[in-house]
C-alpha cells in the first residue's frame, strides 16, 4: 500500500506542498531578479525600468512559473504514480491529460468564461467601494492593488504585434499551464481525492486566491478559481481549464492594451472604463442566467 493512499495522509502532503510553493514561489522570483540585476532593488515605479530589465523581468517571471509550479509537479506526480521518468504517460493521465474533451464542451466553457466577467466586474466594483469606505486599512489594501495593476500596465505592455505575442506567451500561456497544472491538476486533484468534490474545489479556489497576493481581487480570483476548478472536475481533463485560463487571461490583455492605447491619447490608464450602475445590474443578472444554463448544459455532456 502506498503511503499517499490514506485520505488523511494525502491532504496533509499536499498542504505541505502547497504551503513551501505558496512560500518559496515569490522568495526565490524575486531573489532571482536582485541577483541578475541588483539595482532593482532601488527601483520603486516599474516605469522606471529600462528596456533591459523590462525584458528580464518578462524572462524572470517565465522561471518562476515553469521551474517553481509547472515542472516539479511531474516529479510529484511521480510520488504517487511510482514512475522513475516525470513525463511518463502515466503522470500525465494522473493530472489530467488522459481525457480528451468533446469541441461542444470547449466552447461552452469558453463561453462561461465570457459569461463571467460582468459578475467579476461587478464583484471589483462593489469591492472598491467597500474598501474605499473601510478606514486607512481599507484604502491602503486598495493602493497595494493600484500597484500591482499599475506594474502589471507596465509588464504586459506592447508596442507592436510580434512583442504583444511575446507578452500573451508571458503573462497568458504560461501561466495558465503552470498554475492549471499545480492548482488543479495537483492540489485540486489530492483534496477532492482527501475532503470531497464540493470541499476540494471549494479549499482550492480559496488558496488559488490567495495565492496571487492581492487582498482587493480575492473574491473575484476566488470565483475564477472556482469556475476553472468546476471545469476540471466535471470533464476530468486538465485541457480545459488550461484553455479557459488562457483565453481569460487573453482577454485581460487585451482590453489592457486598449487601455494602454486610450491612455495615450487622453493620460490615464484607468480612463473610460465605467458603466452605468442600472446597466452593470442588468448585464450582471443576464450573464449570470445564462452562466448558469451553459453550466447544465456542460455538466450534460460530461455526465
Amino acid at each position: 500500500m502506498h503511503f499517499l493512499d490514506n485520505k488523511k495522509v494525502l491532504f496533509y502532503w499536499t498542504s505541505i506542498v502547497l504551503f513551501l510553493v505558496l512560500l518559496l514561489y515569490p522568495l526565490m522570483g524575486g531573489s532571482l531578479m536582485f541577483l541578475l540585476a541588483p539595482e532593482t532593488g532601488h527601483v520603486e515605479n516599474p516605469a522606471q525600468f529600462d528596456e533591459g530589465l523590462l525584458e528580464l523581468y518578462r524572462v524572470v517571471q517565465v522561471l518562476a512559473q515553469v521551474f517553481f509550479l509547472g515542472l516539479p509537479v511531474f516529479f510529484l506526480a511521480s510520488i504517487h504514480t511510482r514512475e522513475r521518468l516525470p513525463f511518463s504517460q502515466s503522470n500525465f493521465r494522473f493530472l489530467g491529460f488522459n481525457r480528451k474533451s468533446p469541441a461542444k464542451g470547449l466552447l461552452i466553457a469558453l463561453l462561461g468564461v465570457l459569461l463571467l466577467q460582468p459578475c467579476i466586474y461587478s464583484l471589483m466594483t462593489v469591492i472598491d467601494y467597500l474598501f474605499y469606505h473601510a478606514g486607512d486599512v481599507g484604502r491602503a489594501i486598495l493602493e497595494t492593488s493600484r500597484q500591482q495593476e499599475d506594474f502589471l500596465y507596465y509588464l504586459a505592455g506592447a508596442d507592436s504585434f510580434t512583442e504583444f505575442l511575446v507578452v500573451a506567451c508571458i503573462v497568458a500561456l504560461v501561466p495558465a499551464v503552470c498554475e492549471e497544472l499545480f492548482f488543479r491538476g495537483y492540489i485540486q486533484r489530492n483534496y477532492v481525492e482527501s475532503l470531497s468534490p464540493a470541499r476540494g474545489i471549494l479549499l482550492t479556489s480559496v488558496l488559488f486566491g490567495l495565492f496571487h497576493f492581492s487582498p482587493a481581487n480575492l473574491v473575484p480570483l476566488f470565483c475564477m478559481g472556482w469556475f476553472l476548478g468546476y471545469l476540471y472536475e466535471t470533464s476530468k481533463s486538465l485541457v480545459l481549464p488550461i484553455a479557459v485560463h488562457f483565453s481569460n487571461n487573453l482577454l485581460s490583455l487585451v482590453v489592457l492594451q486598449f487601455q494602454r492605447e486610450d491612455s495615450r491619447a487622453i493620460g490615464g490608464a484607468n480612463a473610460g472604463n465605467s458603466f452605468e450602475g442600472w446597466m452593470m445590474i442588468v448585464l450582471t443578472t443576464v450573464s449570470i442566467l445564462l452562466f448558469i444554463l451553459a453550466m447544465k448544459k456542460f455538466r450534460n455532456i460530461f455526465s
